[in-house]
């Protein structure tokens, strides 16, 4: 799969402004007491994979990204944790071995930008789960997500580099309805102690936004399936009206 998003480009400050944690309680308690290797798809930095490290767990954590690997690695560096990295495209993984649990966290499977590698990627992740094991799919729903997809500038907010410089984050993004594809920038602008700009970047931005229904259709030509939707991370009831996600849980037959 080709990188649809090049987080090479800014792996080096990416937990400057990603370090957002609301999903990780949900994740702590999916994976009480499972003394057994969990595999993580699409983990970035290690966002969600370090607090469950921190908490006992074992794992495999897989990403495409080079640079992120690293970042992630520097941090759990001589840490002791038990985990495996390994820089790898979730629509061509080959790890060689089964798990009784997957998660996918972040919302991630939707920067693959077709439904035929989505699939792809689904199919893998079925080939790789134990029988009876469970899969978890952490998704936003795009009657929400779509509405900020509009075209306009917003600013994220403003993040401490370090002592005396702070980044300013801001993006855009519009949906094309006919391809099903949300395309946009995420700018970043770092200022020093004296508000001079000393440094800009850009980040170009896709995903796909997956719908219940197709992925319900994708699901079927796996042998997974669907036991449980959250609408939130709290165990919510899903609503496809007004729940901003879709946190699916999946059985392997």
């Amino acid at each position: 799969m080709k990188e649809t998003i090049k987080f090479d480009k800014v792996a080096d400050i990416y937990d400057f402004y990603v370090n957002v944690d609301f999903d990780i309680p949900f994740f702590l308690k999916e994976t009480e007491g499972f003394g057994k290797e969990i595999l993580e798809l699409m983990c970035g930095t290690g966002r969600v994979s370090i607090p469950l490290l921190k908490s006992g767990r074992k794992m495999t954590c897989v990403d495409y990204s080079k640079g992120m690997l690293n970042s992630f690695n520097k941090k759990i560096n001589n840490e002791g944790y038990s985990v495996d990295l390994v820089e790898m495209d979730v629509t061509n993984l080959k790890l060689n071995k089964k798990f009784e649990l997957i998660i996918l966290p972040f919302h991630s499977l939707s920067e693959i930008l077709t439904t035929e590698k989505q699939q792809e990627a689904l199919k893998c992740i079925s080939d790789h789960l134990e029988t009876g094991g469970t899969f978890i799919l952490t998704l936003q729903n795009p009657k929400n997500r779509l509405k900020q997809a509009d075209g306009k500038m917003r600013v994220i907010g403003k993040f401490s580099v370090d002592k005396d410089k702070e980044m300013v984050l801001s993006y855009t993004n519009h949906y094309n309805e006919k391809e099903n594809i949300v395309s946009g920038y995420q700018f970043y602008e770092i200022y020093n102690s004296e508000n001079i700009m000393t440094e800009k970047r850009y980040l170009e931005i896709n995903f796909k936004p997956i719908r219940l229904g197709s992925l319900r259709e994708m699901i079927s030509k796996t042998d997974m399936e669907i036991t449980t939707i959250y609408g939130d991370y709290s165990y919510g009831k899903f609503d496809i009206q007004e729940s901003d996600f879709m946190i699916c849980k999946l059985t392997k037959k």
